[in-house]
């Protein structure tokens, strides 16, 4: 029961970590390295492309008011980019955890509760 537990614990974990830290980091600690691999690398490449929009923003505002100019907004293209690559790392974190969990349910045959003989 135990191992049942921890299985399952396991996989909900995987998760977890998929939806809520680092997608692709969940499904490396529950054993698919190769595919976790590739899931963290879609996701930091969005969140890369994001931060690279985002210092745009920043360096463009900095220098507006050094200038006392208005605000000019980068291009949103590197924005939509890295939104697309995160999310798309994200959606495929969550259907690898799903089968994860599948998986593990299929695995591990449900626990019958003891009937007493009384």
């Amino acid at each position: 029961m135990a191992e049942k537990l921890r299985n399952q614990s396991m996989g909900w974990t995987a998760l977890a970590i998929n939806l809520g830290a680092t997608p692709g980091l969940g499904s490396f600690v529950a054993g698919h390295r190769v595919v976790g691999m590739f899931q963290m690398g879609l996701a930091v490449s969005g969140f890369i492309a994001i931060l690279a929009w985002f210092w745009e923003l920043v360096r463009g505002a900095w220098d507006s008011v050094q200038a006392g100019d208005a605000v000019v907004w980068p291009p949103a293209r590197g924005l939509i980019l890295g939104g697309a690559l995160f999310g798309a790392a994200w959606l495929w974190s969550l259907v690898t955890s799903l089968q994860i969990l599948r998986d593990l349910r299929k695995a591990t045959p449900p626990i019958l509760p003891e009937s007493s003989g009384r």
